[in-house]
């Protein structure tokens, strides 16, 4: 029986969108494929097993890392690649992957995800051995870096950086569905056990899409307090001062205290210096708030983002460019005004708003000029 490297491991309902495209981009990536169905009723099951895949079925029950485990116990690769159906390895960066899992040193490696269009790329664990212990957890947004943890404790192991890149597809969509189906699960989640931060930071972004504010600040809150308890920060500890700093800029409230102790855990956060810049504009606070925004055009220029988060790549180009502009018109300096907004408009030539304004601007301008030779 040949060698089975690598199995990658997938559970799925309805993907007859998505799947096919996942199933061909695992070509020459995956020795074995096992998909685990909790309940299609399209074709999900036949593209798998036309593909090639083991298909098997799981009743749902409410629980995502029971039907990951069972992915999970009938894989039989030496490694795990755990992906979602509407997601895609990008062609040519498996090339290493071989040679990278022969290391023995090695208990895991992170792969480059890029979550959505226009938002930066990041790490996250998607390749890791496939031993008994190692199994999710959490009923939403299962886990597996807990029993990882606790394995390299006990045995050690790294966890590296595969040259291997994902690319997710299903985040266009109206969210209301799912939505539905997670809200109930991540309140369960957070009463079984309160101290994850990330469920209080997603069961708060539910509420946000909602316009659900109070409740929306209030799950970041409880989130907030969870991440101070810590004083080594995980990646996802940056989420609920990123929501509550959010609310508070939005709502022209001060946020100066919690944007100071986010920076001193999260110095090197792009998304800290966007709300930084903007709750300096707020504050009529023109020049310095230029400063920050320039920051984010820099980094954007050098691709220095923060790969432990996604985000927005907007602030650092048209939405930086759309601040400056703003400072610039703020303190009457109509000329560096009208090019930023020519910068921003550069990024989003769709956009009615920025050319109004640079017409503003221009009138402004040449009317200044015009009295100055009065």
């Amino acid at each position: 029986m040949s060698r089975v490297l690598v199995t990658a491991s997938l559970i799925v309902k309805n993907e007859e969108r998505f799947l096919g495209d996942c199933l061909s981009s695992l070509k020459g990536v995956a020795d074995e494929t096992v998909v685990v169905d909790t309940g299609s009723t399209d074709r999900t099951r036949e593209i798998a097993r036309e593909a090639g895949a083991r298909v098997h079925e799981f009743p749902w029950n409410g629980d995502f890392s029971a039907a990951r485990n069972r992915a999970l116990d009938l894989s039989t690769g030496e490694w795990i690649l755990y992906i979602d159906a509407d997601e895609r390895v990008r062609g040519g960066s498996a090339q290493n992957l071989r040679a990278q899992l022969s290391s023995p040193a090695h208990l895991g490696y992170e792969v480059l995800l890029h979550p959505r269009p226009n938002f930066s790329p990041y790490l996250v664990l998607r390749l890791f051995r496939n031993y008994p212990s190692i199994r999710f957890r959490g009923v939403i947004h299962e886990n597996m870096w807990p029993a990882v943890e606790e394995y390299r404790a006990q045995h050690g192991g790294l966890i590296g950086e595969s040259d291997l890149v994902l690319d997710h597809e299903g985040y266009e969509d109206d969210p209301e569905t799912k939505h539905d189906r997670n809200l109930p699960l991540l309140l369960a989640g957070v009463k079984e056990n309160p101290y994850r931060v990330y469920s209080w930071c997603h069961l708060a972004s539910i509420y946000r899409d909602r316009k659900q504010t109070e409740l929306a600040k209030e799950a970041f809150e409880k989130g907030l307090g969870v991440a101070r308890m810590h004083p080594i920060s995980a990646p996802d500890y940056i989420m609920p001062y990123l929501g509550v700093i959010e609310i508070a800029v939005n709502n022209n409230e001060d946020a100066d205290d919690l944007l100071a102790e986010a920076f001193g855990r999260f110095p090197d956060n792009p998304q800290l210096v966007w709300w930084k810049a903007r709750s300096l504009l707020n504050k009529g606070e023109f020049a310095e708030a230029i400063g920050w925004f320039e920051r984010l055009v820099v980094r954007g220029k050098n691709k220095d983002y923060d790969y432990r988060l996604s985000c927005d790549l907007r602030l650092f180009d048209q939405f930086a460019f759309e601040g400056i502009a703003n400072c610039y018109f703020r303190l009457g300096r109509y000329a560096e005004s009208r090019r930023n907004y020519e910068l921003a408009s550069g990024y989003a030539p769709e956009k009615l708003e920025y050319r109004v304004k640079q017409s503003l601007c221009y009138r402004l301008e040449t009317n200044t000029a015009q009295s100055a030779s009065l």
